[in-house]
């Protein structure tokens, strides 16, 4: 049995453009996405990349002119979109509701038994059980963003799209969001959510997708795609302030009694360890040096500016 939660391969999709909409505009010329079961894969690109356009798809709301989509297994049909919950890049709140009302109506919506016990539930979950008596015009954009996860997952679903979760939010609210969506993944549930903000991504994702211009430019796990940036070792040692001349290294620094050495070989960080080692030096940091989440995806985006 397969542990792919959503499969999408060749996805492609054109809208009318221009005057009298006779022209045609192809907002994805070719997705593929493996998001795989009880995993955080986060899907990445510059605005107008086609992410949303891409959930849309997944969701039913438009469709693809070509391309395959199955969730756990099979074709998106009503069957298959009971499984989902979907927060919205720009959900809509009713002002003048409080929080568990809005829970509450929401819970009408799928005929859920126990409702009541259900949204306290989730208030818990969410951290918003002190404010759930707060009408929604006084919450702000981390509260409101904990609501929609809330609305989202009240059927308890086990795919859960966040389109944007954290955009707008200060660190604080970040933090709260990202915890809330591993905890979620801690229970089980599959989640892929787009964000702007690669450095939140990388901390909480296990799959990443890369999508550039209507493609998937590159999709894996986070950690092999690390891994691929290596760049060298860094070693930093104190008792020692110079280098024999025998060892090639890319740079150093000395700060407060501690010399930091960059390597481009495993080979040359070896030998200078053995050597620091032997002078009474002491190792205070061994570790790769490799690129960030960000800088690998503004590598891919510079190298495919020129494609269409």
């Amino acid at each position: 049995m397969s542990d792919v939660a959503l499969k999408i391969k060749g996805l492609k999709k054109k809208y009318p453009t221009g005057f009298l909409l006779l022209e045609k505009t192809e907002v994805l010329k070719d997705i593929n996405i493996n998001s795989y079961k009880g995993e955080i894969y986060s899907y990445i690109g510059h605005n107008g990349a086609g992410k949303t356009t891409t959930f849309k798809t997944v969701l039913g709301f438009i469709r693809p002119d070509e391309g395959e989509i199955t969730l756990f297994g099979e074709k998106i049909g009503i069957k298959q979109k009971m499984r989902i919950g979907f927060l919205p890049e720009r959900p809509y709140f009713y002002d003048y509701l409080s929080a568990r009302e809005y829970l509450l109506f929401t819970a009408g919506l799928f005929n859920l038994k126990n409702s009541e016990k259900k949204v306290d539930e989730l208030l818990e979950i969410v951290d918003l059980k002190v404010e759930k008596n707060l009408r929604l015009r006084k919450f702000s954009k981390g509260m409101l963003q904990k609501l929609g996860i809330a609305q989202a997952i009240i059927n308890d679903p086990d795919f859960l799209i966040l389109d944007e979760p954290l955009g707008g939010l200060d660190p604080i609210g970040r933090k709260n969001l990202k915890d809330i969506i591993v905890r979620l993944r801690e229970q089980g549930k599959t989640i892929i959510f787009s964000s702007h903000i690669l450095q939140d991504a990388e901390e909480i994702s296990d799959r990443v997708g890369i999508i550039i211009k209507g493609r998937t430019i590159k999709e894996g796990k986070l950690k092999d795609i690390l891994e691929e940036s290596y760049k060298g070792m860094i070693v930093s040692v104190s008792g020692i302030k110079e280098i024999p001349d025998n060892i090639k290294y890319i740079k150093k620094s000395f700060d407060e009694n501690i010399l930091s050495v960059s390597f481009d070989s495993k080979k040359e960080s070896s030998d200078f360890i053995e050597y620091a080692v032997k002078k009474g030096g002491e190792i205070r940091f061994v570790g790769p040096i490799k690129k960030t989440l960000e800088e690998i995806f503004v590598e891919i985006k510079n190298e495919n500016s020129d494609n269409s």
